[in-house]
């Protein structure tokens, strides 16, 4: 993909690359230990009960670029039935089954960075946590716990992703609908991290 530098030359941005030292940057686990075990793999379950198979949505691009091999369970959403940002028109909503063991090293970005979502506002970058939680995880209330190397990881790998256009956009997007509705509970730059 062509991005003009700086310097108004053009250079190439390698998303592959991106996505790849992401993924690396955030590999670190939340705590020592599976977190899993905490909850009984609530976010990995097929279905809450009901019907309707529980997922996640990757980001733009991810699927294309990183998870195209490996998910094999998942529904394409597009703007046309469901709400997403205007210029995103489709988004990989995946589906996990604990039952067949997590692909851990696949694993995509949300479930990477969970509890942080991306945060940019005025200019600024940051990770914050929101009010309003989808379960009540138990990693919510051990904050003393959570290792600085996922916290670092998360950041930077956040950091990396930003240069892919879309992905950016995305991100500023939730940033203003979550501003908007005050939903944080909690803020992290790189000063207090």
């Amino acid at each position: 993909m062509k991005k003009n530098g700086p310097t108004g030359t053009a250079h190439t941005v390698d998303y592959k690359e991106v996505f790849e030292k992401a993924y690396q940057l955030m590999n670190e686990p939340i705590i020592s230990g599976n977190c899993g075990e905490l909850c009984g793999y609530h976010c990995c379950r097929p279905s809450d009960g009901s019907e309707e198979k529980l997922g996640m949505y990757l980001l733009p691009l991810e699927y294309e670029y990183m998870q195209s091999e490996v998910v094999k369970d998942f529904e394409i959403h597009t703007s046309r039935l469901y709400e997403m940002p205007a210029k995103i028109k489709k988004l990989y909503y995946i589906h996990c089954h604990q039952d067949e063991g997590c692909l851990r090293d696949y694993r995509p970005i949300q479930c990477r960075t969970y509890p942080f979502e991306p945060h940019l506002e005025n200019g600024e970058f940051s990770l914050v946590i929101e009010k309003d939680q989808l379960h009540a995880c138990p990693l919510l209330e051990g904050f003393s716990s959570w290792r600085q190397e996922f916290i670092d990881g998360v950041y930077d790998g956040w950091l990396e992703l930003l240069k892919v256009p879309i992905i950016k956009y995305h991100v500023n997007y939730y940033s203003e609908e979550r501003t908007k509705t005050g939903n944080v509970l909690k803020k992290y730059s790189r000063e207090v991290l």
